[in-house]
């Protein structure tokens, strides 16, 4: 193909689809609310997936915690009392501790550790158990958790608490998608003119916006694999690096699609009329 022909070939297929190099390409001179569906479709799977592992990996070991409280549990004025011994329930991906002694460590194995404490909450991870986020009850608080007070109220909110997470990673998602685009659209923009290919300011945004689509459904295999067990949580930041790479061999790619720019028309012979 001649250059002249290849400069006049549009990118391949229409921008419907960010899984291809040439899809994402066809992105660059589509219209933005076609980048935003894609977008919108991407990140209602990726809350999808929140949610299915969510209710699957944590709601049974809230349930079982729940359960095991006694009617006497309460915070009253900033501290933690009504329980006379340790309450744990606990799976691979969470453990539920209480434990009304001051300063005592639950010492389990789950990814995700919460400990309620006799003056705080405490949160922290297997990958460094030595630290974590602690959150102080309110000193004027007094709050009832007894089994028949928490085991209701979970039944009634689980669902509601569970697709507000799901909308809260699909309002993420849009603006760190956006963010990450403006940072990928200087690269992408240099690689076109390296390459001579045409590719707008605005178009590379939208092509980069695009390109991060592939790399969510990097991390969607990568939440269904740790639900099922068969990767455990340094698998899952494995995946978070690889689809961040994705990312990248997307808007290198698809830059590279992109069509090429009108080769510039020689100066006419003045003395050839």
């Amino acid at each position: 193909m001649s250059e002249a022909a290849e400069a006049a070939t549009p990118p391949t297929g229409s921008a419907w689809q960010p899984f291809t190099f040439g899809g994402v390409a066809a992105f660059s001179k589509g219209r933005l609310t076609r980048v935003l569906l894609v977008e919108l479709l991407a990140t209602v799977v990726v809350g999808l997936s929140l949610v299915w592992f969510l209710h699957g990996a944590y709601g049974a070991v809230i349930m079982q915690a729940i359960q095991e409280m006694p009617e006497t549990a309460k915070i009253d004025h900033g501290h933690l009392v009504g329980i006379d011994t340790a309450i744990i329930a606990e799976s691979k991906f969470l453990a539920i501790a209480v434990t009304p002694e001051p300063g005592s460590k639950i010492g389990q194995s789950a990814d995700l550790q919460a400990q309620f404490r006799q003056d705080n909450f405490r949160v922290c991870s297997v990958l460094r158990p030595d630290w974590g986020l602690e959150f102080g009850y309110a000193p004027d608080a007094s709050v009832m958790l007894g089994q028949s007070i928490l085991e209701p109220w979970w039944g009634a909110w689980h669902p509601v608490i569970y697709v507000a997470a799901g909308l809260i990673v699909i309002v993420l998602l849009f603006g760190i998608w956006a963010l990450l685009a403006v940072f990928y659209t200087l690269p992408a923009k240099f690689i076109a003119w390296f390459t001579d290919r045409d590719l707008s300011w605005g178009g590379a945004w939208r092509m980069c916006s695009a390109a991060q689509v592939s790399g969510a459904s990097v991390m969607v295999m990568a939440t269904f694999l740790y639900g099922w067990g068969a990767i455990d949580l340094v698998g899952v930041l494995f995946f978070f690096v690889a689809h961040l790479l994705v990312d990248w061999v997307y808007v290198i790619g698809g830059a590279w699609k992109c069509p090429r720019g009108e080769l510039p028309k020689p100066n006419q012979n003045p003395f050839t009329a």
